[in-house]
């Protein structure tokens, strides 16, 4: 198995809520880190809206706090750190969320043409 830096292994867990409201079509999307939560936290907002019949509006926002009483210079390092993993693995969830999203309408888009 492999070590994090901290020495606890690859695994990161974290609560995450997701809302959908469908009347209104919006999907809202709040997490926070578990794991580690003692050296900092990660406050995540993703919201996905309706824009037109074939649009979909997406926002994200992120709040990353060192939690550490170390010296200010390496909390800093560490937020910049998180931040940087944050957008990459943000990065990785949007493209795959909208890959399932495409998969859902292509199927819908399928079975109407058969229908």
């Amino acid at each position: 198995m492999k070590r994090s830096l901290f020495g606890g292994s690859e695994d990161a867990f974290v609560r995450e809520i997701s809302f959908v409201d469908p009347s209104t079509q919006n999907a809202t999307i709040t997490s926070v880190n578990l794991s580690l939560s003692q050296f900092a936290t990660c406050f995540e907002r993703i919201q996905y809206s309706p824009n037109s019949a074939t649009r979909t509006n997406f926002s994200q926002t992120a709040e990353v706090q060192a939690r550490m009483a170390l010296w200010r210079t390496a909390a800093d390092r560490l937020e910049r750190w998180l931040v940087q993993r944050f957008e990459q693995n943000a990065q990785l969830g949007k493209l795959g969320f909208t890959d399932v999203l495409r998969r859902l309408w292509e199927e819908r888009q399928m079975q109407a043409a058969h229908s």
